[in-house]
């Protein structure tokens, strides 16, 4: 068996592919699902303009004290780079987020649970203005993966209370 320093080679190739399995199962970890109900306004609004509609989610948290450093503007630390889009049809329906983008190194800088804020918007197919106005979800991700959210849309002109959920 070849050997790298005092560890056999097996023992190397072993540990990477353990290290990489726990960071898939940590980003695993970090995923949901939601669905999108529309008013019927809203559903017949997107058929006929043959919309589509967008999922944002953004992973967050409140920093430790010896985190606060990395905090962004508002505090708190980010812990991607760029929110996660889903998009599914204009008609609503499923969208799982993966949390696949989560840099899980940031998680030893939080001081408290991984939160999580979901936004919907219209896809902007047809038009560069947003036609959506929706319900949303801002707190603990451990919230919102007990079982999937559903969140409300209506259109803008419509004056939906929105809700923030779970």
């Amino acid at each position: 068996m070849k050997r790298y320093g005092s560890l056999p080679a097996l023992t190397i190739a072993a540990s990477v592919l353990l290290a990489c399995a726990v960071s898939a199962t940590a980003q695993s970890d970090m995923g949901f699902d939601i669905n999108v109900t529309l008013s019927k306004k809203a559903a017949a609004r997107l058929a006929a303009k043959k919309e589509g509609i967008v999922v944002f989610a953004s992973y967050y948290g409140d920093p430790k004290r010896n985190a606060e450093k990395h905090a962004n503007e508002i505090g708190q630390i980010s812990l991607e780079q760029k929110d996660e889009q889903v998009e599914i049809p204009g008609t609503g329906g499923h969208a799982h987020i993966s949390g696949a983008k989560v840099d899980t190194k940031r998680l030893d800088w939080l001081a408290g649970p991984t939160k999580v804020n979901v936004n919907i918007a219209s896809a902007r197919k047809s038009s560069s203005d947003n036609l959506l106005n929706c319900d949303f979800i801002d707190g603990p991700l451990s919230d919102v993966q007990k079982e999937p959210v559903t969140l409300h849309c209506g259109l803008i002109e419509e004056n939906v209370d929105t809700k923030l959920k779970p």
